[in-house]
């Protein structure tokens, strides 16, 4: 007989073979030792891609995911208030729960706080604007919070979809609702400015967690809505998996953000004109940035200062130079070109 586990989670997981050719950021997945895995970012080689694992088997876990028990890898609790694991120790933890990764042999160049699986190690995975579909029925209250933001941001209901606990169809006691928004460059960056006039000029629909500001976050209902957002067509995406070869290991630049188009999607990129590098002036260059708690954090105009890796970028046959950054410590926002940004 099935437990309600099973029950629950086949009702939610689709066939890892209908997820395509392109591994989706923001994409739940289900490994096949039970543990519930995270895409971040676009930059995936073939048949395997860069994410986290989030929730793992755990007979002595305090998290029961349908009535098994799980621990969280990137959240813990210390004196009864709720904090974020540092990257590099979630990294780690990843090699003790599970012997079957491995640490690599080299870091990666693009990124150094993910793991790279193999997709054939899962179960299958959980579609966003499926799970949102479910999850509404499932919890109505849920349902009508997101038809209310539908409303209030004028996105379409089928650009709409939700990831985190509710994509395998859990709600959590002071459960957010991570939404994401589909849709192309332009229509995403629509949202985000709307939900950044917001976040700036309303107190009460500001979201201040883990001790920071969280500009495309926002109160609805007394509920945080965490917004992300992807790419609707494979062809919007700047950055997908290409050689990439390191030029110098670290690098101090600085740089005026001269479009912040992709500044709200994972991983962020920036293009920058006014460049110095080591003191030289340089020509304008992107700035990739592989660490998704920044998103939605840069603007127009801001001029910055980087400790990043001097990567080439080879893009169907063309060779780029791009700086990467792998945490948001490497970035510091030298000032706003005047006075506070516009939407």
């Amino acid at each position: 007989m099935k437990d309600e586990w099973q029950v629950e989670i086949e009702k939610m997981l689709q066939p890892i073979d209908t997820l395509g050719p392109v591994v989706w950021d923001t994409t739940y997945l289900l490994k096949k030792t039970g543990a519930f895995t995270y895409t971040e970012g676009y930059f995936n080689p073939p048949g395997r891609f860069y994410g986290k694992i989030i929730n793992y088997p755990d007979p002595d876990g305090e998290i029961m995911i349908h009535g098994r028990p799980y621990s969280s890898i990137t959240k813990t609790y210390v004196d009864g208030e709720q904090v974020l694991i540092p990257h590099d120790k979630q990294i780690e933890h990843h090699y003790v729960i599970d012997p079957s990764l491995k640490p690599p042999a080299e870091k990666p160049v693009i990124t150094e706080f993910h793991v790279l699986f193999d997709l054939e190690d899962f179960d299958g995975w959980f579609n966003d604007k499926l799970s949102m579909a479910r999850i509404s029925v499932k919890y109505p209250q849920i349902g009508r919070n997101i038809e209310e933001v539908s409303k209030l941001l004028s996105v379409p209901m089928e650009r709409l979809g939700v990831t985190g606990s509710l994509s395998y169809g859990r709600m959590e006691d002071d459960e957010d609702i991570d939404l994401v928004f589909f849709g192309s460059p332009e229509e995403n960056m629509e949202v985000a400015k709307k939900i950044w006039a917001m976040t700036y000029s309303d107190p009460a629909r500001k979201c201040v967690e883990f001790g920071k500001f969280w500009p495309i976050r926002f109160v609805h209902n007394d509920i945080i809505i965490c917004t992300f957002f992807a790419y609707e067509k494979p062809e919007h995406i700047p950055l997908t998996y290409c050689d990439v070869a390191l030029l110098k290991d670290s690098v101090e630049a600085y740089g005026t953000i001269k479009d912040n188009t992709h500044s709200i999607y994972m991983p962020l990129i920036l293009d920058l004109e006014e460049v110095f590098i080591d003191g030289e002036r340089a020509d304008d260059i992107p700035l990739v940035i592989y660490d998704g708690s920044i998103r939605g954090e840069f603007y127009t105009g801001e001029r910055l200062k980087i400790e990043a890796r001097l990567v080439s970028l080879e893009i169907y046959g063309k060779k780029t130079r791009a700086l990467v950054a792998v945490d948001a410590s490497q970035i510091e926002k030298e000032r706003f070109r005047k006075g506070l940004p516009l939407f």
